[in-house]
C-alpha cells in the first residue's frame, strides 16, 4: 500500500503496523522523516468518528527537554479506510507524528510493574510528573491519559520517566476505573469528557503508588467493587488503606488521592512537598450515612451516592426500589431531613412534566441518582456520562439506535438541566455548554433538515466531524473542509445522489456564524421538488461564499445535474435554453451563486418568466374564447343573423329612401 504524506516531510506507512506503541483508540504506523532520515519517528492515527482536540493543540508546544511526548507535526491526512473488491477505499484521519521514545515502556511484558522505592519514585516520577503537570497548566490541557501502561523511560530501562501521547485518543477513555475519580470511573469510558488538570492529579497519584507497590492494589476487584469501595471509604483508603508507606509518602498520597476537589493537593501543594513542606492531613471525603441500611439488590447501603451508583447499574431493579416504601421511609427518615418528602414529591412531579407517560419510571430514577448522586454523572437506562462528555458519547454510539434514542429521552426530559441545578459550583466549560442547552431545548423536537438529533450531536461538541453517509470519510470538522470533501466523495456515491442529507444541513447549521433558520425552513420542504432543489443550491452557495473555494469540477457537474427540473420548470424555452447554456458555464467554474442567481425564485429572470408566462396565459385565454365562440356557432346564430338582418334592411331602407328623395329633388329641379 502506498505511503501518505503528512507535509511535506512526513511519510506514513499505512500497512505497517507499530502496536506496541498505540495509545487507547489511536493506532501506530510505521513513519520516515525524509529530510532528516536518520531521525526515527512513528504515527497515531486517530479514530475518524470523533472530536479531537489534539489538532487545535499540538502546533503549540515544541517537546524538546520535556517530560511529555509531544508531536513533531500533527494534520488530517488521506488514509485507507476500508477494500472493496481489489480497490482501496481512502478516507482522511488525524495523525500525529511522534519521536520514538529513546527508552523502553515502564510496564514490561505481562504488564509487570517496577517497583520504585521512594527516593527513584520521587526523582524519577513526581518530580517529572509535577513538571509535566505544571506545563500542561499553561497550555490549558489536562492529560487525561497518565497511566503506567502511557509511560516510557527517558532512556534504557530505567532512570527519569516521561509521559506518552495525551491528544490522539480521547481523553480519559482508556482509563481504568482505579485510575479515574469516582464521577469519571462511573461514566462510559468514552463519555467522560475533557476533564480538568484535578483528575490529572488523581491519576498520577494512582499511577505513582501503583509504581511504589509494584502492582496494581485493586487488580482483583471490579469495576463496580472499585467505585463501591471509593463512595464508601474513600480513594485513599481503597487504594493505600492497607499497604505499608513511608510517613512522607503517605501524606502525598492522601493529598492527591482525596476525593473531594476543592480539598484535593494543587500543583502547588505538589511544589510544597517537594522542597519540605507539611499539610495538615486530609480526612477522608466519606457521604454522610443513614440511620439504617437500605438492601437493594442483595447488598445494605448506607449513603445516597452508593445507592445511585447501584441504581445506575441495576436499573429495571431500581425502578422498583423508588416506588417501594422501604426507600420512602429510608429516604425521608435516614438522614434527618425534614424536607425529604418535599424533595421527593418535586422530583417524582418533574419526571412527570416532562416526556411521555410511558418514561415516567425511567426518568425519576435518573432524576432521583441525580439527587442522590451529587457529582456523579448523568445516568439514564444505559447511557453514563459526565456533561462534558455526551458529544463524544453520541458521536461515539451514534450507529446504535437504542443508544441515540436514550441520550435523546434523556435531552428531552431535561435531565441535564436537572443535572446543573443539583451543583453548588460550575466550572467556566459547564456553564458554556449549560447556554448550549438552550439551543438544544429549541431544535432537538423539530422534525425538518437542520435541527432534531443531528444538530443536537453538533451542537453538543463543536469538533464533531460530519457524519453524513457521504462525507463521514473525510473527517470533515471545519466548515472550509466541507465543500471539497463532498466534490471528493461525489465519485463513489450512488448516481443522483444529492449533495446534502439532514447531517450536512446540521453540521452547516451549527458551524455557520450567523442564524439559518430560513435557509433550513426552505429546505423542509420535500413536498416542492423545485423549491428543495433550489434551497439546496442556496446553502451551498452561502458555504461557497464564506470560503471561496471553486476548484470543485464533481460537485458543479452534481448541481448542473440536480438543477435540471428547476431550469424545466421555467415556461420560456428560449430562456430555459439560456439558462441551461450559462448553468453549464458556472458549472464548469463551479459557481454557485451565479446559478442561484440565474435560477433564484425571486431573481429577474423567474419575475421576467412568470410575467411572460402570465401574459402569454391572458392571451392565449382571449384567443381561445374568440375560437370557442366560433365554434358555437357565433356567426350563425339566428338570433344574431335576424339582428343583422333587422339592421340590414333599415339600412337599406334608409338607403334607397334617401336616394329616391334625392332623385325626386333632382328631377323637380330640372323639369
Amino acid at each position: 500500500m502506498e505511503a501518505v504524506e503528512l507535509g511535506d516531510r512526513y511519510e506514513i506507512q499505512p500497512s505497517q503496523r507499530l502496536a506496541a506503541l498505540d495509545n487507547g483508540m489511536a493506532e501506530a504506523f510505521a513513519a520516515t522523516d525524509r529530510i532528516d532520515t536518520s531521525r526515527k519517528v512513528f504515527a497515531l492515527i486517530a479514530p475518524g468518528h470523533l472530536a479531537n482536540r489534539g489538532l487545535a493543540m499540538a502546533p503549540t508546544r515544541n517537546a524538546a527537554g520535556a517530560y511529555l511526548m509531544w508531536p513533531v507535526t500533527s494534520g488530517i491526512v488521506d488514509w485507507p479506510v476500508g477494500i472493496e473488491g481489489s480497490e482501496v477505499l481512502w478516507g482522511r484521519r488525524p495523525a500525529f507524528i511522534y519521536s520514538i521514545p529513546a527508552g523502553e515502556k515502564v510496564v514490561g511484558a505481562n504488564n509487570q510493574l517496577p517497583t520504585l522505592n521512594e527516593s527513584q519514585l520521587i526523582k524519577n516520577f513526581i518530580q517529572p510528573a509535577i513538571q509535566t503537570l505544571r506545563d500542561l497548566v499553561l497550555l490549558g490541557l489536562p492529560h487525561r491519559a497518565i497511566r503506567p501502561q502511557n509511560l516510557y523511560y527517558q532512556g534504557g530501562n530505567a532512570g527519569d520517566i516521561m509521559f506518552g501521547d495525551c491528544l490522539a485518543s480521547p481523553p480519559g477513555s482508556h482509563q481504568s476505573a482505579a485510575l479515574e475519580t469516582i464521577d469519571a470511573a462511573i461514566s462510559d469510558p468514552i463519555g467522560r469528557g475533557g476533564g480538568s488538570i484535578a483528575d490529572d492529579i488523581y491519576a498520577m497519584g494512582v499511577t505513582a503508588l501503583m509504581l511504589y507497590l509494584g502492582r496494581d492494589p485493586v487488580a482483583q476487584m471490579t469495576d463496580e467493587q472499585i467505585i463501591n469501595a471509593k463512595i464508601n471509604s474513600g480513594s485513599f483508603s481503597t487504594l493505600a488503606g492497607g499497604e505499608k508507606l513511608a510517613p512522607s509518602l503517605a501524606e502525598f498520597f492522601r493529598g492527591v488521592l482525596c476525593d473531594k476537589v476543592a480539598d484535593r493537593w494543587t500543583i502547588k501543594h505538589l511544589e510544597g512537598w517537594m522542597t519540605g513542606a507539611h499539610f495538615n492531613p486530609t480526612l477522608p471525603s466519606v457521604p454522610q450515612r443513614a440511620s439504617r441500611p437500605l438492601k437493594f439488590c442483595g447488598v445494605d447501603y448506607l449513603n445516597r451516592p452508593a445507592i445511585a451508583h447501584a441504581m445506575s447499574r441495576h436499573w429495571n431493579e431500581a425502578i422498583v426500589l423508588i416506588f417501594n416504601s422501604d426507600f420512602d421511609n429510608w429516604y425521608k427518615r435516614g438522614f434527618g431531613d425534614e424536607k425529604a418528602p418535599d424533595k421527593m414529591t418535586r422530583i417524582h412531579g418533574l419526571a412527570a412534566a416532562y416526556g411521555p407517560q410511558s418514561g415516567i419510571r425511567d426518568r425519576a430514577v435518573s432524576r432521583f441518582i441525580i439527587h442522590l448522586g451529587g457529582h456523579l454523572p448523568l445516568c439514564y437506562k444505559d447511557v453514563r456520562t459526565s456533561l462534558m462528555g455526551m458529544g463524544a458519547m453520541l458521536s461515539h454510539y451514534y450507529e446504535r439506535k437504542d443508544k441515540v434514542q436514550q441520550i435523546a429521552e434523556a435531552m428531552r426530559a431535561r435531565l441535564p438541566h436537572a443535572w446543573f441545578e443539583e451543583q453548588p459550583n460550575l466550572r467556566p466549560e459547564q456553564m458554556q455548554l449549560r447556554r448550549s442547552l438552550e439551543v438544544i431545548d429549541k431544535v432537538i423536537d423539530r422534525q425538518g433538515p437542520g435541527y432534531g438529533i443531528e444538530r443536537v450531536l453538533y451542537e453538543l461538541d463543536r469538533g464533531t466531524p460530519c457524519k453524513s453517509p457521504l462525507v463521514a470519510d473525510y473527517y470533515v470538522v471545519e466548515m472550509t473542509d466541507l465543500l471539497p470533501a463532498i466534490d471528493a466523495a461525489i465519485p463513489g456515491a450512488p448516481h443522483g445522489t444529492l449533495p446534502m442529507d439532514r447531517h450536512i444541513a446540521a453540521f452547516i447549521a451549527t458551524n455557520m456564524k450567523r442564524q439559518m433558520d430560513n435557509e433550513m425552513t426552505a429546505l423542509g420542504n420535500r413536498a416542492d421538488d423545485i423549491a428543495y432543489r433550489t434551497a439546496i443550491l442556496r446553502l451551498l452557495a452561502i458555504v461557497q461564499r464564506v470560503h471561496q473555494q471553486y476548484n470543485l469540477p464533481r460537485l458543479g457537474q452534481v448541481v448542473a445535474e440536480m438543477l435540471e427540473p428547476v431550469i424545466a420548470a421555467f415556461h420560456n424555452t428560449a430562456m430555459r435554453d439560456h439558462i441551461r447554456n450559462e448553468i453549464a458555464k458556472h458549472a464548469d467554474d463551479c459557481r454557485f451563486d451565479e446559478m442561484l442567481l440565474l435560477l433564484d425564485g425571486e431573481g429577474s429572470l423567474k419575475r421576467a418568466d412568470n410575467d411572460g408566462f402570465a401574459q402569454a396565459v391572458q392571451e392565449y385565454a382571449n384567443f381561445e374564447r374568440g375560437r370557442s365562440w366560433l365554434v358555437n356557432g357565433g356567426l350563425t346564430d339566428t338570433p344574431r343573423v335576424r339582428g343583422i338582418a333587422h339592421k340590414v334592411a333599415a339600412m337599406t331602407a334608409t338607403l334607397c329612401s334617401t336616394a329616391s328623395i334625392a332623385a325626386y329633388g333632382l328631377f323637380a329641379m330640372l323639369f
